[in-house]
């Protein structure tokens, strides 16, 4: 079962300067829609799992008004994903292009959010799910997130797709059986749930 489509056009899709910017792992337009996501929350507080280098986290804080704190989750140097494909996905530099803004905080763990729970976090408006993409990694995050994310808030995922290397679209099709309303934004690898 595919998750319903939203076309772009029904978001509010921001204009971003590109000149000075890395556009790995996200899509044409992507970070445009994910923005527009994150920003439909008017969040103050944003979680994002698998932060990597922490360009969307940079995107975020300068196209977000309002945000006081944006916490980015990831692994640390040297830490072996469950799918090879993200092997190479692993920062060297965690964070590194968002540290420079005050409000964001990065939290590494030996094993980025499964060694967190609930308690370990504060309330969110807004969760940007894009680190372990196995299905048990998707699994863990949303029940993480869907205890964090405050009503009203949204959840987002990243690598939506059909191309067999992860499991994000097999655990959301799995979710959307059972009834949840999750919907993948179209011509994108982006999905999403508001709470």
């Amino acid at each position: 079962m595919k998750l319903p489509q939203v076309p772009q056009s029904s978001l509010q899709l921001p204009k971003i300067d590109w000149s000075r910017r890395p556009r790995r792992f996200l899509n044409s337009g992507e970070l445009e829609v994910l923005i527009a996501l994150v920003a439909s929350t008017k969040p103050r507080h944003v979680l994002e799992f698998g932060v990597n280098e922490g360009r969307t986290a940079a995107a975020i804080l300068e196209y977000v008004p309002g945000i006081q704190q944006y916490v980015g989750v990831d692994v640390l140097p040297g830490y072996v994903t469950p799918l090879p494909v993200q092997r190479n996905e692993v920062p060297n530099q965690p964070g590194h292009l968002a540290a420079h803004d005050d409000r964001f905080y990065l939290m590494l763990r030996e094993r980025g959010s499964h060694d967190l729970h609930a308690f370990d976090l504060i309330e969110y408006d807004a969760v940007f799910i894009d680190g372990d993409h196995s299905v048990r990694g998707v699994i863990h995050d949303t029940a993480l997130a869907r205890n964090v994310v405050r009503p009203g808030g949204i959840i987002i995922w990243h690598d939506y797709h059909d191309l067999g290397t992860v499991g994000v679209a097999h655990a959301l099709e799995q979710y959307r059986t059972q009834g949840d309303q999750i919907f993948h934004v179209q011509d994108t690898w982006l999905a999403f749930e508001r709470r």
